[in-house]
Parts: structure tokens; sequence; C-alpha cells
């Protein structure tokens, strides 16, 4: 007991000594810390090089002659559906814009782009049921096999 009387003061005094930490300081340090964890995650993409990061994956289609509003309208609706799968990350759909460039390629009247975390999650959706079923729902709005292109996001 003598000696837990003693070490009551000792661990006043060892608390009172204590410097008391700036709030604002402790934020500063907590702010940098997560920023030191965004800068190494980016330091780590960097090393793994290409065709380890985001695949972009583009299709170009060339559409049946004679479709109708009505029917792109639902060739679109149908596209959108493959942003409801999760692997699925910024899918964008539009019709082809003639800019008036002499590399314009006129064969296709539409075209969708995705991106996905990396190839492993690429070859997933590929056989995921939904794009397969999907892909075969676009066919009859086609005049022939789409165009694709697949790049590494840098």
């Amino acid at each position: 007991m003598k000696n837990a009387l003693l070490l009551l003061p000792l661990l006043f005094f060892l608390t009172a000594c204590q410097q008391q930490v700036d709030p604002q300081l402790q934020e500063e340090l907590s702010r940098a810390r997560i920023r030191l964890q965004e800068m190494e995650a980016e330091v780590e993409q960097l090393r793994a090089g290409p065709g380890k990061g985001q695949l972009a994956h583009i299709v170009f289609l060339h559409l049946r002659e004679g479709l109708s509003e009505e029917e792109t309208g639902q060739l679109v609706a149908e596209i959108r559906k493959l942003g409801a799968l999760d692997m699925v990350k910024n899918l964008e759909i539009g019709r082809i814009a003639d800019t008036g460039d002499d590399r314009f390629i006129s064969d296709h009247g539409l075209a969708f782009q995705m991106t996905f975390e990396n190839l492993e999650v690429y070859r997933t959706y590929q056989e995921h049921p939904e794009h397969q079923a999907i892909r075969d729902n676009l066919k009859p709005y086609l005049a022939g096999p789409p165009a694709v292109y697949d790049y590494w996001v840098e």
C-alpha cells in the first residue's frame, strides 16, 4: 500500500509533464499521413508498369442500315444495362461525331467505353452472363461485328 501511495504522486508528475499537442497540428499531421498513403499508392501503381493498372475498353458499333430512332434508343438502353455491373466503371455511350477530320471512320454509328480496375476484372466481365446476354441482344441492331480497342490508362 505504501508503494502505491508513492506511485500516485509520480503518476501525477508524469502526466503533468506531458506536452499538450496543438489540435491544429494534429489535424495537419493527420492530413499529411493521408496524403503520404495516397502518394505511396501512386508510386506502387507506377512501379507496376503497363498492364497492371486500369484498362479502358472502347467498342465501336456498325449499325444496321435503316435503323429507326426508336430502335437506336432501344440499343442504347440495352448498352446502359452494362453500367449496372459492379465491375464496369465510367460507362459512356454516344453517337459517332463526324467532325470533318479526313481520318474519320464512317462505318460506325455508335460507340461506348468503360474502364475496369485491371485485366483480371475485364476478363471476368467478358465471361459474365449479363454481359453475354446483352451482347447477344445487340446483334439484331448491328450490320457486323463491333470493333474493339483497349488501352492501359496512364
